[in-house]
Order: C-alpha cells, then sequence, then structure tokens
C-alpha cells in the first residue's frame, strides 16, 4: 500500500509541474492590497515633509538667538539681520541665514541693548503646508539672556510672521496670540 500512495504522489506531482504561474485574481489581490497600503502611508508621509521643512526655520531661529547674544556681548547691541535695516555696519549680525522655505525678516527695525526679535514666513509655495515662525531674545537686568521660539498654532496662509513679545529688561520674551512657545 506504501508503494502505491508513493506512486500515485509521483504521478500527481508530475502533472502539475505545468501549472506554474500565479492566476488574474492574485494578481489584482496583491495590487489591491499594495494600492490600500500606499493609501494609508501617504498622509503620513506628507505630515513628515512638511515637519522637515519646518525644522529649517526652528534651526535656523535658534542660531539667530545664539548669534544675538553673542552679538550683544561683544558690541552692547542686538543686532539685525537684513542688510536694509543696518545704520551701521556693527549691527548687522555675522550669521548667514538662508532657506528654501522660509523668508526670514527683522522684526524690531532697529537694533539696541534690550531686545530682538526675527521672523520666519514660508514662502509662497508652502504658505498653505507649513507653519510660521518668530523667535525673540532679551537681556534682563541682571545680565542672563532669554530667549524664545514661537510656532504658529495653524497653517492660515497668511503673508506675515506671528508675532512674539521680546520683553523688556525686567519681563521675558513671550508668544502673541495664536502661537505656542517651543
Amino acid at each position: 500500500m506504501n508503494k502505491v500512495f508513493t506512486a500515485k504522489l509521483l504521478n500527481n506531482l508530475r502533472n502539475k509541474k505545468g501549472e506554474k504561474g500565479f492566476t488574474l485574481i492574485e494578481l489584482l489581490v496583491v495590487v489591491i492590497i499594495i494600492g490600500v497600503l500606499a493609501a494609508v502611508a501617504l498622509p503620513n508621509l506628507l505630515g513628515q515633509v512638511a515637519k522637515g521643512r519646518q525644522s529649517e526655520a526652528k534651526n535656523n531661529l535658534g542660531a539667530i538667538n545664539r548669534s544675538q547674544q553673542a552679538h550683544r556681548l561683544e558690541t552692547g547691541l542686538f543686532g539685525v539681520i537684513q542688510p536694509a535695516n543696518v545704520a551701521a555696519p556693527v549691527a548687522l549680525l555675522p550669521v548667514g541665514i538662508t532657506g528654501d522655505n522660509y523668508t526670514y525678516t527683522d522684526l524690531v527695525a532697529a537694533p539696541d541693548a534690550i531686545q530682538a526679535s526675527q521672523g520666519a514666513t514660508a514662502v509662497a509655495a508652502f504658505e498653505n503646508d507649513i507653519l510660521d515662525y518668530t523667535a525673540a531674545v532679551n537681556q534682563q537686568n541682571d545680565g542672563t539672556f532669554v530667549g524664545i521660539i514661537c510656532q504658529s498654532d495653524a497653517v492660515d496662509g497668511s503673508t506675515g510672521p506671528i508675532g512674539a513679545t521680546a520683553g523688556t529688561a525686567t519681563t521675558d520674551p513671550s508668544c502673541g496670540t495664536g502661537s505656542t512657545a517651543l
């Protein structure tokens, strides 16, 4: 009986050699599964792209705040990042800020010894996709520096940066309405 079973099994396997490949239904099921997975993953991917673009503003504004502190210690005044706002060459910050996703502006046109603030506004191509940011730094009466970076609460497509209050010699900088401190 064992030999008969083995013979039938081998005969059956030999006849099945011609039945190789996938059916059309199997291929369609695989394509549908891949399509569903792609549809689920795409929104997450787009969110990660926006976060990557926003990291440019966070990094650059952090660099500006640190540069402002060093500039204040060296010259006695906070500086500006836009050459058009410079009354004296010493007021220009020695930091080169460039970016593909944001335009950086001085929110306080004239540098002083107490405070400075800059904004990062999304360029027109991304103004409805990424958040705007503002940075502010000031020096307190005790000589300590206090800096803040504010992120807008929503993508609004506006043409201006959100407001951050730079503070005074006795008050800390704070974020304005519609923004959150990072």
